[in-house]
């Protein structure tokens, strides 16, 4: 189902309000807001992008008002909303419809009656470029009649003003065009563009007052500059085509500049009117209802005017930009071509990815399911896929290196031979842009090897080596520019995580190299294990089991805090952090045989095989007979914590595990029964006194219940996993016996094919073409805290990636028992 809405939504400032869209540029830069037009996130905005030497990431241009004069009446299309609640002005009254066309938001507005006229307003990034491309476009009103109801117009038909030898629009074409309607005057639109802009980090407000006043510098094309055409041009400046003009922004005067430029036809007269004044007391509703500071100031430079015709290819474009102007190309044909190329990247995200690894070139493409709840089984698979294969894009980050010129007039330039070498990274969240160690490497496998990026892949996990200290890898990495510190290293799990990451990548891959090239540094992790390293993490002798004796931190995913202490405290063995060790161990085992044959040296191989085996020995100990499910913690300050929670999937999910078979089906019944929901799993049983069932709006009520019973999304994937691993639908003697029939392996199948449905819808709620990282453990599971989430939507594809394979016979070594 793609993600369109007709004008019986779009009307409903309660529909339109609390769906927002998403679009980035592949460098950690990105553009969001609303269907209504209001900004409802102090992290909206038009461009947000990281910034050298700043650190959060920058909101520069916050959004763009239109006013629009047709048939001696304005009609004003922006929405904002204010302290006090006004809404002034209501633009969002006048749109007919909107849809997303590859992930890039196309809004229709009405104006004018039957006779009227249709505006188009759509919003791209250029990939590899922190630019924003703001387009209008005006058709008659009946030319879009027989278009309602149609799931979304295709960007092919904006191309057929372009001749098939070079892509450029004919000047001819464009001149009968604008003759045409000069003659229906009635049909010419007057049309006034606010930029509202901004200096301030992407999320805390911005307090404007009236001593300070942006510097702007307009730029002028060759006609507007009547008497110097042929005049050298100032030292800096853009020589501007006609149809063009603009102006550079600097908030302070050392701060970084960015641009604005409006490209049109020459007759569309464009011409930038410096105004310089503060709008003062804008709301975000969301931030409000958080607890949060919820009142921005923005900047209002100037205006752009400009005249706009019915035509494809009569358009105006706002490009804000902080590239180099002086190496853009700031004409339509160029930005037409630069939107196809954009809209076609997205499409190919479903191509076959080759991949060139030591065993030659590989080549890999996901397999679409049909989904068998929808009408159409095979057309909701493939879209769904599309859409979650899109979502996962847009946290994988590209940075360029600090000396990497700007990419110019090519949005797919690469950097030239012997240039610093690009880092890959994945954000954990919309709209928090932190790096999470942990968070990424959960999300690894399905954004990365799922969708076959197998070197990006490579590289983040060489980049993430380097950071080992003491065994441990750190929470986050830091924004560019910030060193790490011991402080970041607070965590027992996310070297174990990252031996689980690099496994998934070697089964994909067969990367033998980096293997072996890892192996003594991971070597050196464990031993920090065995021996001891911060915040009392080390291996119990007695058992085998990792514990931490650091009551006070929150060293799990279970990390949120209050009151100065964790809210979730695990000190002791944390359940799903031994059935990451004892998968490490197993890992270690198997890749010691491989370095050895490599001619390697495997210092630790001696003692692998003897702590694994302990290590499983010890694991029974977590078994809750009572329950008839594992303890959550061993040997914690207060004894051996019985919640029952998600945690205990990993005993059974992964590739490796230390739990008997006979205790696996009890588990993951009792987890059926109390912990699984439509959207994932819960943290905590409802029947635990400690169970908190809403969010809350607040920060501090979401940092109470995130991890006492809130629903998280990513939980899907260990749970689906352990389904198929032990085909709940024979009986355990079938199992134990190897008598395990067909008709439970396709019954287990089609369960966790209708679990990944209920995303399906949730892809069209909220933020769009994305999946919330936490919902409300009571029914109806209302999406909070997160927006978006890597992680979600990471083992949503994972395990997307598995059910298509074993619907085709072909189950990934993962799967198997």
């Amino acid at each position: 189902m793609p993600i369109t809405f007709d004008r019986r939504i779009c009307c409903d400032l309660n529909e339109t309000i609390s769906r927002e869209w998403l679009i980035t540029n592949g460098l950690g830069g990105y553009a969001a807001g609303t269907v209504a037009g209001v900004l409802t996130r102090m992290q909206h905005g038009l461009l947000v992008v990281p910034i050298e030497r700043k650190a959060p990431p920058q909101l520069l241009l916050a959004k763009i008002d239109e006013e629009a004069v047709f048939d001696q009446r304005t009609y004003y299309l922006g929405t904002n909303e204010y302290r006090d609640g006004t809404l002034s002005p209501s633009g969002f009254v006048h749109l007919e419809a909107f849809h997303l066309e590859e992930g890039f938001p196309v809004f229709l507005y009405r104006i004018g009656g039957l006779d009227g006229v249709m505006l188009e307003k759509r919003i791209w990034m250029i990939p590899g470029q922190h630019t924003t491309c703001i387009q209008y476009r005006l058709s008659r009103h009946h030319e879009h009649e027989h278009e309602q109801g149609s799931l979304r117009p295709e960007s092919e038909q904006r191309a057929r003003a372009t001749t098939p030898a070079s892509g450029l629009t004919s000047p001819l074409a464009y001149q009968r065009t604008y003759l045409r309607y000069r003659a229906l005057d009635q049909h010419v639109l007057e049309l006034t563009l606010l930029p509202f802009s901004a200096y301030r980090p992407f999320d805390s407000p911005q307090s404007g007052h009236n001593d300070w006043h942006f510097q702007v510098e307009v730029h002028h094309s060759s006609e507007q500059r009547p008497g110097v055409a042929s005049a050298p041009w100032p030292a800096g400046q853009p020589q501007l085509p006609r149809g063009v003009t603009g102006c550079t922004i600097r908030a302070t005067r050392d701060a970084q500049p960015y641009h604005l430029f409006i490209v049109g036809h020459p007759d569309s007269q464009p011409l930038f009117i410096p105004t310089g004044v503060w709008y003062w007391h804008f709301l975000r509703r969301v931030d409000r209802d958080a607890g949060r500071p919820a009142v921005d100031d923005l900047y209002l430079p100037g205006v752009f005017r400009a005249r706009l015709w019915p035509g494809e290819e009569a358009t105006l474009t706002i490009v804000a930009t902080t590239e180099d102007p002086a190496l853009l190309t700031l004409t339509p044909s160029y930005l037409a071509l630069a939107y196809r190329r954009s809209v076609e990247q997205q499409r190919a995200l479903l191509q076959p990815q080759r991949y060139f690894g030591e065993g030659g070139e590989t080549s890999y493409r996901l397999q679409v399911l049909p989904l068998t709840g929808t009408t159409n089984p095979q057309r909701e698979g493939e879209e769904f896929l599309h859409l979650l294969v899109q979502a996962g894009d847009r946290f994988l980050i590209r940075q360029r290196p600090a000396r990497l010129a700007s990419l110019g007039q090519e949005p797919y330039a690469r950097p030239l031979a012997g240039q610093e070498a690009e880092r890959f990274s994945i954000l954990s969240t919309f709209y928090g842009l932190e790096e999470y160690t942990r968070d990424a490497l959960i999300a690894l496998p399905g954004l990365m090897l799922a969708t076959g990026r197998f070197e990006e892949c490579r590289r983040l996990l060489r980049g993430l080596a380097r950071t080992f200290k003491q065994g441990l890898l750190p929470d986050r990495l830091p924004y560019a520019g910030h060193s790490l510190s011991e402080a970041d290293y607070r965590n027992a799990d996310g070297t174990l995580w990252y031996l689980y990451a690099l496994d998934h990548y070697f089964r994909y891959s067969g990367d033998e190299e980096l293997i072996a090239g890892l192996y003594p540094r991971l070597a050196e992790s464990l031993l920090w294990y065995l021996e001891g390293t911060l915040h009392g993490i080390q291996v119990d002798p007695h058992d085998g089991l990792l514990q931490s004796t650091s009551p006070h931190q929150a060293l799990t995913w279970m990390n949120a805090y209050a009151n100065g202490g964790p809210v979730t405290p695990r000190s002791g063995k944390p359940v799903e952090i031994n059935a990451l060790w004892y998968h490490a161990l197993a890992l270690m085992e198997e890749w010691s045989t491989l370095v050895r044959g490599r001619g390697g040296n495997t210092y630790l191989s001696g003692r692998i095989q003897e702590l694994r085996q302990r290590c499983e020995e010890g694991f029974q100990r977590f078994w809750y007979a009572a329950g008839h499910y594992l303890y959550d913690v061993l040997d914690g300050p207060a004894g051996h914590d019985p919640s029952l929670r998600p945690n205990q999937l990993l005993a059974i999910s992964l590739r490796h595990t230390a739990l008997a078979p006979a205790y696996r089906l009890e588990v993951l019944e009792q987890v059926t029964r109390h912990l699984l929901t439509p959207y994932g799993l819960r943290t905590l049983a409802p029947h635990d006194p400690a169970y908190r069932g809403r969010l809350g709006h607040n920060s501090e009520e979401q940092g109470q219940a995130l991890h006492q019973g809130s629903v998280w999304t990513w939980l899907i994937g260990p749970y689906i996993e352990a389904l198929l691993k032990l085909d709940g639908r024979n009986s355990r003697e079938e199992r134990d016996h190897g008598h395990a029939t067909p008709l439970g392996q396709e019954y287990i199948w089609r369960q966790g094919l209708r679990a990944l449905e209920p995303f399906l819808r949730e892809l069209a709620q909220h933020t769009l073409g994305m999946i919330g990282g936490v919902f409300d453990g009571d029914p109806p599971h209302h999406a909070g805290y997160q927006a978006a989430s890597a992680s979600g939507v990471a083992e949503l594809l994972r395990i997307y990636s598995y059910l298509a394979q074993a619907g085709t016979g072909h189950l990934v070594p993962a799967l198997s028992v």
